[in-house]
């Protein structure tokens, strides 16, 4: 008699991938140690974050202290990302940025920014953006963020919600 396996929660999906996703690792080589992401969960209660320790990316329990920005993450976002721990950083990237525009609540990453686009950059985050390449630039183009301002742009979309 086959038993039905319980899921497991997307926090700890997330945890395994940060810390063991070969590409979470090379986009947190940009990132300086005082940049930090809130994470909350559509199907997990409680507060996380994502941080650097000894300049390794990882995702811990409790609520950021100085977020940049935060991150409410459902079920299918999580596990298509986690699904990827090997793929560079610009397809990460895109496949991210595909989950914050997405309609369906079941895949949809929502985004609240804490910080600017100055603040952002001392912290790395523009780095790891630039570090996904023409892929990421690319496809921020068709979705009609062209030229120099495209990430601030995309950034006072952010802000609004």
């Amino acid at each position: 008699m086959a038993t039905e396996q319980t899921p497991e929660p997307s926090n700890v999906i997330l945890q395994r991938f940060f810390e063991t996703s070969e590409s979470a690792r090379k986009a947190a080589a940009h990132l300086r140690s005082a940049a930090e992401v809130g994470v909350q969960f559509t199907d997990v209660q409680g507060d996380f974050r994502f941080t650097l320790v000894d300049g390794k990316p990882r995702f811990l329990d409790g609520k950021a202290k100085d977020p940049d920005f935060v991150l409410t993450m459902a079920p299918g976002a999580v596990t298509a990302i986690a699904a990827k721990p090997n793929a560079d950083v610009g397809d990460l990237g895109i496949l991210f940025f595909q989950h914050i525009v997405a309609q369906d609540p079941e895949s949809k990453i929502g985004v609240k920014l804490h910080s600017g686009l100055i603040k952002l950059t001392m912290r790395g985050w523009v780095g790891v953006m630039m570090s996904g390449g023409g892929k990421i630039i690319g496809w921020m183009a068709s979705k009609g963020l062209k030229g120099p301002s495209a990430i601030a742009h995309a950034l006072s979309r952010l802000k609004k919600g």
